[in-house]
């Protein structure tokens, strides 16, 4: 079964540009950005220290629909 993401279009106070943040659950897996020109991907530790365990397939799918939102915001 994969594994259920969200994605947030956001304006944090501490970056110039949106970023999209992808959620796992409850908690925050990565932000996409475009901060220094190019795309990058920041990701997250878990709260619980945990490492992330996630479907390949899921990951994949929400880093491109994070690109694709944030391309689109743009």
């Amino acid at each position: 079964m994969k594994e259920q993401y969200r994605i947030c279009i956001s304006s944090p106070p501490d970056r110039n540009k949106l970023v999209a943040e992808i959620f796992f659950g409850e908690m925050q897996w990565a932000e996409v950005n475009q901060e220094h020109g190019t795309m990058k991907v920041e990701f997250y530790p878990r709260s619980d220290e945990k490492p992330w365990q996630i479907d390949f397939c899921s990951a994949i799918d929400a880093l491109n629909e994070a690109k694709q939102k944030l391309l689109n915001k743009n």
